[in-house]
């Protein structure tokens, strides 16, 4: 069934902020930031760096605001914006990786009730077969995250795909390639995900189970996928699915988490410079507007959107 796409940000809105009103502006970073959001929270799956990149990628959208010059093209410019922070802060963290292999793995091991998939189900109340699309993005290719992001929110209705090709940097065609062949991996993860519930659970499943250490992950996708497809007492679990375009059809986006928005700021955001940051300095965002602080990383006022360490 054809979506029809949420509206984005009225134009004359746009064009008042490029001109520099400073109501318009404030107007359009608000209306922007949950789009923002889930973007980027589904794409980097709940990991602590999400507001940090939100907030570098609402500065940007303003330091490029006047140089924009179609307002109607403004929200697959901005989806654009955002694909291309989650890719350098992705790159960064590959480079950390490199630098800190032991640390940063006892660091960013992943508490499956607080990643994204978690925080969606939670918010939005999802329950049984769209509690399953949602547990089963946790077991998609690291590769597919990305695309993740962009497809969930264009089954919802919030994005098109010249939005999500845009994005991407791919032709139409190109991208409902890939799309495609992420939902075959999405279809295969939410058996993956009704098997391991299932009760009483495939006794040769337990088996195959016995070194998996709870992790959702693409590897133990293909072999928990491997054993349902040969095993007798796993078939027929895809019975009964219904198509993910359905499920996730006008769902609303995942609400910011509640004191992520301060408006006691008082230095414009578009005044502030995107600079290099000392150890331990993090930018909050206060309504449309950042401020630096050095006192430690922010926590946002729900503690489920932030990945600790253990």
């Amino acid at each position: 069934m054809p979506k029809k796409p949420r509206s984005g940000p009225d134009s004359g809105v746009v064009t008042a902020a490029c001109a520099g009103d400073r109501q318009a502006l404030d107007h359009l970073v608000t209306q922007c930031l949950p789009l923002v959001y889930n973007i980027v929270g589904r794409a980097l799956n709940g990991h602590a760096d999400v507001d940090d990149v939100v907030q570098e990628t609402l500065l940007r959208m303003v330091r490029g605001l006047p140089k924009l010059r179609d307002p109607a093209a403004f929200r697959s410019w901005l989806v654009a914006i955002t694909i291309r922070q989650v890719r350098d802060r992705e790159q960064l963290r590959a480079v950390d990786r490199d630098r800190r292999a032991h640390l940063e793995d006892a660091e960013t091991i992943t508490d499956p009730a607080l990643d994204f998939a978690g925080l969606t189900i939670l918010r939005l109340g999802l329950t049984e077969q769209r509690r399953e699309v949602a547990e089963a993005t946790r077991w998609l290719d690291p590769d597919d995250q990305e695309l993740l992001s962009l497809w969930w929110l264009e089954e919802t209705g919030e994005l098109e795909r010249a939005d999500l090709a845009g994005a991407l940097g791919l032709s139409d065609r190109h991208a409902s390639v890939r799309v495609q062949r992420m939902k075959k991996q999405m279809e295969v993860s939410r058996v993956v995900v009704r098997a391991l519930v299932a009760a009483p659970r495939c006794a040769e499943l337990d088996e195959t189970a016995a070194a998996w250490d709870g992790t959702p992950s693409a590897l133990w996708r293909k072999r928990f996928a491997r054993h349902i497809r040969g095993c007798g007492v796993c078939e027929g679990m895809d019975e009964g699915l219904l198509p993910m375009d359905r499920l996730l059809s006008g769902l609303p986006l995942v609400t910011v988490p509640r004191g992520s928005i301060r408006p006691e700021s008082s230095t414009p955001l578009r005044d502030k410079e995107v600079r290099p940051r000392p150890p331990n300095t993090q930018r909050r965002l206060h309504g449309p507007h950042v401020v630096d602080t050095a006192a430690g990383p922010v926590v946002p006022a729900s503690r489920s959107s932030v990945v600790r360490p253990r």
